[in-house]
């Protein structure tokens, strides 16, 4: 699962190419598209679920008085929220703003302290054992080494699955700023 934020008015350095339907797409037709994508930053953002939550965790954080207390919640979901384009262009100079004084990489690298300072966990799939059931059966047995831990018992925190990035933030003000305002799918 993912976030995909469509920009509702971007500004389009030239017209989207003309392409044939989806279905009928080369490869040559989607490194056309791709790089038409990427020269209108405003038109289309994505982030992974892992990558969108620390995102929108810092954004809801520095921008709350810009957000509503619904647009900060309806961010968390993918079901079409609309952020307006006033609010769009005040997220992105506040990011900007950050970026420019270090804030955004200050940020990141407390972030990135912390995921590192987390321990292992306990392996819920084999209790900890190192060896587990018959899949798909979980829990502690005698079928086979554990493949959630590779028989080790332990596991990464989950938390250390959700990256932030000070690359992440720019590219999202970039979006911010020339999207015309945007739908959260």
């Amino acid at each position: 699962m993912g976030f995909d934020l469509s920009g509702m008015n971007p500004n389009l350095t030239r017209p989207q190419p003309s392409l044939p339907p989806m279905s009928e797409r080369t490869s040559e037709h989607w490194e056309i598209y791709t790089k038409w994508e990427k020269e209108n930053c405003g038109v289309y953002f994505r982030n992974s679920v892992w990558g969108w939550s620390p995102l929108w965790h810092f954004v809801t954080g520095v921008c709350d008085d810009i957000l509503t207390e619904k647009d900060m919640e309806q961010g968390t979901w993918n079901n079409g929220h609309k952020i307006s384009k006033t609010k769009a262009g005040k997220i992105a100079k506040r990011l900007h703003s950050m970026i420019e004084k270090g804030e955004v990489k200050e940020h990141e690298e407390g972030y990135n302290k912390y995921l590192a300072s987390l321990e292992q966990i306990d392996c819920n799939l084999c209790e900890t054992t190192g060896r587990r059931k018959e899949p798909p059966e979980t829990g502690a047995g005698d079928y086979m080494e554990c493949n959630k831990c590779s028989g080790a018992g332990k596991v990464d925190d989950s938390a250390k699955s959700y990256p932030f990035s000070e690359d992440n933030v720019r590219q999202f003000a970039n979006f911010c700023m020339n999207s015309g305002g945007f739908r959260i799918c």
